[in-house]
């Protein structure tokens, strides 16, 4: 059986495409909105961080990005010249719920989590409802994560993806 960091590297591109049509999806859909099963819609919005990468054997180049949204013009021309993202940041909206996060496309790791949504304040008196409030938001993200990932996977795996997905995808980059 492979090790883990041979697994991580033949699939790193799948983390990659990810990410890709995370941004595609946020950008095509009204207001970022996206359906998952077994929770209310989610509004993505691509954030004002990215990191986009290009590797061919010994050869690396990354373009890190960071300000406004203009910013994503020149992360598109990025794309088109072969640069795919590697990390990314995320804002979720899910009714009045909200999170921002930092997504690594190699391991699909979430770093930076912040949330608009807690109640409980981090004082001395009541540590243990922080933590698990803080807990609670961990889960509520993960468990949107893995839908979204789920709904990439449905796509990417199907005839769809190069049928109807791919086309839609390249006439966004060409916007």
């Amino acid at each position: 059986m492979r090790d883990l960091v041979e697994l991580l590297f033949a699939y790193r591109f799948l983390g990659r495409e990810f990410l890709t049509w995370l941004w595609f999806r946020s950008e095509a859909e009204t207001d970022g909105l996206m359906r998952l099963p077994e929770t209310e819609p989610v509004s993505l919005a691509v954030g004002d961080k990215m990191m986009l990468e290009t590797s061919d054997g010994e050869y690396r180049e990354t373009l890190v990005l960071q300000g406004s949204r203009s910013e994503h013009q020149e992360a598109r021309l990025g794309l088109r010249q072969g640069k795919l993202p590697e990390e990314m940041h995320l804002k979720l909206t899910r009714g009045r719920d909200e999170w921002q996060l930092t997504l690594k496309a190699t391991t699909l790791e979430i770093k930076g989590l912040k949330s608009q949504n807690t109640s409980v304040q981090g004082d001395d008196e009541d540590q243990e409802a922080f933590f698990f409030d803080q807990m609670y938001q961990v889960e509520e993200v993960s468990h949107i994560m893995d839908g979204l990932f789920q709904e990439f996977l449905q796509v990417r795996l199907s005839p769809a993806w190069e049928q109807e997905e791919m086309p839609r995808i390249q006439d966004w980059l060409e916007t």
